[in-house]
């Protein structure tokens, strides 16, 4: 129980449930008649078979509870409950799960009934939250995956950690509990380990000072050492870049739009007309260096670096124009160079990236994937190395569902992913596509696939033919 609990009882004799204080909304949220558990049935050429027999783990895809339909801005994409889209492989046998990651909020509401969505409990919870008398409404565990050794954590930009039990003999994904961490009520969602260094990096931003805390702890979630950096802007950075000596963060001139703070849940927006900061720190001296990008932009995620003598190369897509209370948004892929010697910024685009809207890379080998968006549907994947595009996967019916993870069997990548048909997303699919041949694998799963952001592979320590 919360130490500020008991003060609750004695002065106003307010229930409490799960050490929260109690207020009934209406009948309990009933959750889990949406999850699912299911074997799936499939035909298939016996070469494409002898594929799947090969992949042995759990590919999951984490993302929000949301109807994209209804969707009309970027902050409504962050705002769903965690749910996990999976798929258990077992020697050609697939298994696919569907399962909300029970957080304080939804455990909360699975007893109270669903929170209303109005400004006032927003700001009642918000205040109660700061002490633990009621859940934080934004600890959503929507956004990203973290692997520690044998520990999978579900994570959100706002909030700390939350364990999650992926069983491969059982085939089941429960949710054991929020973590706490000594010292820090938030880490980054795009939280990193370090197997090499046996640490995990994270950023936890404060908008107050205008300044963003790295940390790096141990993985029992002890806070190893921190450094505090001063930014220009408004933090709010949902990536961040670390190497062996440096992390890189970019400072974008975000500003509030104060007259529609009471109509909008976010009026935040980019200003064109100031200069974008990106801060350097040396992990070695733990001293920040400052450059000036000489023009206004934002990223939600690094695609890669690179780094000699002379330069620090920054490959990203990058926002020219961005509105949080609005959907229109267009990535488009660059490197951005920074001269060691002279200190100046300069930015190399190609005229193809210039006109399409590519986001959420992952690496593979000296390649950049990307998922492509065309009219606010994510029609396929765009293959890069460097600026120069070295293949394109586009669907005229299908939309990528969320970040693909990729396996190597025999010496080839195999991309996995869900997509579902773009006018019905009760049509969900299983896709699997060869990075050499580009040859795909669908599999209907005769269910609904829901939009997501971040995806794992877990490979089955007890049974897997994967090579790594």
């Amino acid at each position: 129980m919360h130490l500020f609990s008991p003060l609750l009882i004695l002065i106003v004799g307010i229930p409490l449930i799960n050490g929260f204080i109690r207020f009934p909304f209406g009948q309990p949220f009933r959750i889990a008649n949406r999850e699912i558990k299911k074997d799936i049935f499939y035909e298939l050429p016996e070469r494409q078979e002898s594929i799947l027999k090969k992949i042995n783990g759990f590919y999951g895809l984490i993302g929000p509870d949301i109807d994209i339909n209804n969707v009309t801005n970027i902050f409504d994409l962050f705002t769903g409950d965690g749910v996990i889209q999976g798929i258990f492989f077992d020697n050609g046998e697939l298994t696919f799960v569907k399962k909300f990651v029970r957080t304080d909020k939804l455990l909360y509401e699975e007893e109270n009934g669903r929170i209303p969505n109005h400004n006032v409990f927003k700001i009642l919870f918000g205040l109660f939250n700061k002490v633990n008398a009621l859940p934080d409404l934004l600890g959503l565990a929507n956004t990203a995956f973290l692997q520690i050794n044998k520990k999978t954590y579900a994570l959100y930009e706002r909030d700390l950690p939350y364990e999650i039990d992926i069983n491969f003999e059982n085939k089941t994904i429960e949710t054991i509990g929020r973590k706490q961490i000594c010292g820090i009520s938030h880490v980054s969602a795009h939280t990193k380990f370090n197997k090499e260094k046996n640490i995990i990096e994270t950023i936890d931003y404060d908008i107050t000072s205008n300044s963003v805390k790295y940390l790096e702890l141990t993985p029992d979630l002890y806070i190893k050492r921190s450094k505090s950096i001063k930014l220009d802007y408004l933090p709010v950075i949902h990536d961040f870049w670390t190497t062996d000596n440096r992390v890189i963060l970019f400072d974008s001139p975000l500003q509030v739009e104060l007259t529609k703070i009471i109509i909008n849940p976010m009026p935040v927006f980019l200003n064109p007309k100031k200069n974008t900061m990106i801060h350097i720190l040396d992990k070695q001296t733990m001293i920040v260096e400052k450059y000036h990008m000489g023009t206004s932009a934002y990223l939600f995620h690094f695609a890669n670096s690179k780094e000699n003598n002379t330069h620090i190369d920054i490959y990203a897509s990058f926002y020219d124009s961005l509105d949080f209370s609005d959907l229109n948004i267009k990535g488009k892929y660059r490197k951005v160079s920074i001269n060691k010697v002279t200190k100046q910024v300069s930015i190399q685009k190609n005229r193809i990236f210039e006109n399409l809207d590519i986001e959420f890379p992952i690496l593979y080998k000296n390649r950049t994937i990307f998922r492509s968006i065309k009219n606010k549907i994510n029609n396929g994947f765009i293959i890069c190395e460097d600026l120069h595009i070295r293949a394109r996967i586009q669907f005229t019916d299908r939309f990528i569902a969320g970040e693909p993870a990729i396996v190597t069997i025999d010496g080839v990548g195999q991309m996995i992913s869900f997509c579902f048909h773009k006018d019905n997303n009760r049509c969900g699919y299983l896709l699997i596509i060869n990075l050499d041949t580009y040859e795909q694998i669908e599999i209907p799963l005769l269910d609904s696939i829901n939009l997501g952001f971040h995806s794992i592979f877990l490979p089955n320590s007890d049974n897997s033919t994967l090579e790594p």
